[in-house]
């Protein structure tokens, strides 16, 4: 005897419906919104938190984007906690109250878990940027100090009683190999 055995949807419609079958709340979901939440509300806490903190790279807007996300999903826990709470008898805590507060906590933790790390990628970006701008002044003050020696070796010559100092046109040489386009323009040489 042959059984005819369902070999799941075939159109994409059917497909799509079959993929929601055990879709209970959502927050295990691969996708944000389920049926019955408004895409505009999700995109203007997407644009508000996307305006808020005004990502610079893709890395800082994928943080943003997870802020928005896992905002969304924990007032999602908690709307359904309300929900919940409002049909079951008094006294009694819903079976799901549970799970609904474990994906509460777990997605507030991940929000703020991720405007940690903007915060901390940010602070990371201007502490480097302050570090760079140092080793240029100071490679800056430190090619100064070595045009000021040099023209000083070659305008008053070699200090009196200093054995080994090189000589004027020496001091000029290294001081050239070094930085030659920051001595000035009306020294001869």
């Amino acid at each position: 005897m042959t059984q005819n055995k369902s070999t799941g949807p075939r159109t994409a419609a059917g497909k799509a419906a079959s993929s929601q079958n055990a879709l209970r709340h959502g927050l295990a979901s691969s996708t944000i919104l389920i049926p019955g939440e408004d895409p505009e509300e999700f995109a203007a806490l997407q644009d508000g938190l996307l305006a808020q903190y005004q990502p610079d790279d893709l890395t800082e807007k994928i943080l943003v984007n997870d802020m928005a996300k896992h905002h969304w999903l924990k007032d999602r826990a908690m709307r359904l906690q309300g929900e919940a709470l409002a049909i079951a008898q008094p006294g009694e805590l819903p079976l799901t109250f549970s799970v609904l507060l474990r994906y509460q906590t777990t997605n507030e933790r991940a929000f703020h878990k991720a405007l940690t790390t903007l915060q901390a990628l940010r602070k990371q970006q201007v502490t480097d940027t302050k570090q760079q701008n140092k080793f240029v002044s100071q490679q800056k003050k430190q090619s100064e100090n070595d045009i000021n020696s040099a023209i000083n070796a070659y305008i008053y010559g070699p200090l009196p009683g200093v054995s080994g100092q090189p000589s004027a046109e020496e001091m000029m040489r290294l001081t050239l190999q070094n930085d030659p386009g920051e001595l000035p323009e009306d020294l001869e040489l």
